[in-house]
């Protein structure tokens, strides 16, 4: 019986048919999006420390580096692009998963498909690929590594960062083994970010999808890895499952026709996905006319995660991104959440914090109960004339699942047409949109990945000293 890396690989290394390179063009709108979020996330701090540090000890320049205009070894490009890309919370996630495969995959498969080089649609298969390695490994959890301390994007993620650079590089199916193999002793990431806002948890898909090319270039030159990573004694189910009910039959179940990799959300807003219902309904509640001023209080009722926070003055940027209170009270207050709503000055707004203070949340059980297969949240305002308004979503905007998409095939790639129009003008990078979604929509015809890492390459310093967060 094949093992899970066996299975994978073999779903990986079937012949190419219209099916696989009709899914493979879906893969196109998570490329758009995660493409224009890494660029932009370019102008965060914390990835001009990143950059410094791998520019300054550059290696052969054979992938670039996001926003710099230089090229370094694939799985310093990797890395780099991977911190980018987690730098603003924007990047994609997979609500059943929880976690965030974008970051993590589209780093690697595009270092390691333009050092290969490989065509415009063996990057979109490693997308796919890598996709639904990560997003299946994240099922078998449905975060509750989260509980223990650790990232799931950070430790399922360094296998769909292997099993992409694989694909984009060409590996057999003995040689995709062995990557998964080499990538899985590699997991790690800690969730203590959450102590003082400190920027670690960004550096985690750059570390996983680091990683992931370097456990699929070992690989490629004979290096072993063992084919039971995942389900031996001494394997990831067993280091990483703390005594939690897992489903490792989600590796396999429907392998090659349920493609879960299909089922990744956009964020429309810069913070953390598990409070996106909450501020999706209290941007309804602005759009109905609901005014700051007239509400009394706001009590919310949710999911617990153990990664949000309900206290009402956000003690850092970072801290506010996983704040409900503060990024209800924006949503209340402007009838929007961007980018500027989290810097230093923006927190210490008084207008929204005043807000927040009205804002309670509940961990509600029964919603508890359906998480991650639901995400359930009500929003409740008491008006100061007495009277009251409800609002419940049971999924946020972006899902694939959520109701607005259900009739609307199209709809989910125009969102991501737009946001990373709107992304990328915002962050200075207007002017690339257009070329960025044109290359990207003629990808899976293209020779190569070099014109996209064109557009996607160098930044005056001027504009990131200007743009610095």
């Amino acid at each position: 019986m094949a093992t899970i890396s066996e299975a994978l690989a073999d779903l990986a290394t079937q012949p190419v048919t219209p099916a696989e390179i009709e899914r493979a063009r879906r893969m196109r709108t998570y490329a758009l999006d995660t493409l224009a979020v890494t660029l932009s996330g370019t102008i965060s701090p914390s990835s001009a420390a990143v950059a410094r540090t791998i520019l300054a000890a550059a290696g052969k320049p054979e992938a670039t580096v996001l926003g710099a205009g230089r090229g370094t070894s694939a799985w310093d490009a990797a890395l780099a692009n991977g911190a980018f890309a987690h730098a603003l919370e924007l990047d994609d996630d997979h609500r059943i998963a929880v976690l965030h495969p974008g970051a993590v995959v589209v780093p690697a498969a595009l270092a390691a498909a333009e050092a290969a080089p490989a065509t415009g649609l063996t990057f979109l298969r490693a997308l796919l690929h890598g996709y639904e390695v990560t997003c299946r490994l994240g099922e078998v959890f449905r975060g509750s590594q989260f509980y223990h301390g650790v990232h799931p994007t950070a430790l399922c993620g360094v296998f769909g960062a292997a099993m992409a650079a694989g694909v984009a590089m060409g590996l057999n199916r003995d040689a995709l083994v062995r990557a998964l193999g080499i990538a899985g002793t590699q997991a790690s990431g800690l969730t203590e970010w959450r102590a003082d806002g400190s920027w670690i948890k960004r550096l985690h898909p750059g570390r996983a999808a680091h990683a992931g090319v370097l456990s699929a270039r070992l690989a490629a030159e004979g290096f072993t890895g063992p084919a039971t990573i995942f389900e031996g004694a001494n394997g990831f189910f067993n280091a990483f499952s703390y005594g939690e009910k897992i489903d490792p039959l989600c590796m396999t179940r429907d392998l090659g026709t349920d493609y879960r990799a299909l089922g990744t959300a956009l964020k429309p807003y810069p913070c953390c996905r598990f409070e996106h219902g909450a501020i999706d309904l209290a941007i309804e509640a602005h759009r109905n006319g609901v005014a700051p001023a007239d509400i009394a209080a706001v009590a919310i009722r949710i999911y617990r995660t153990d990664v949000l926070s309900y206290h009402h003055e956000p003690k850092n940027p970072v801290d506010a991104q996983f704040n409900v209170p503060y990024g209800v009270a924006v949503a209340l207050l402007r009838g929007k959440v961007m980018l500027s709503d989290f810097t230093d000055a923006a927190i210490r707004d008084e207008q929204v914090l005043a807000i927040a203070r009205r804002i309670t949340v509940t961990e509600d059980d029964g919603y508890t109960a359906r998480y991650p297969s639901d995400y359930w949240v009500e929003l409740k305002l008491r008006l100061l004339d007495g009277s009251e308004r409800r609002y419940f979503s049971e999924c946020p905007s972006g899902d694939p699942e959520a109701s607005q998409y259900s009739n609307d095939n199209g709809l989910l790639h125009a969102e991501a047409e737009r946001k990373s129009a709107a992304l990328l003008a915002e962050c200075g990078f207007g002017e690339r949109a257009d070329a960025l979604r044109l290359c990207v929509a003629g990808l899976a015809e293209a020779s190569g990945v070099k014109e996209l890492a064109a557009i996607l390459g160098p930044v005056p310093a001027a504009l990131h000293a200007a743009h610095r967060r």
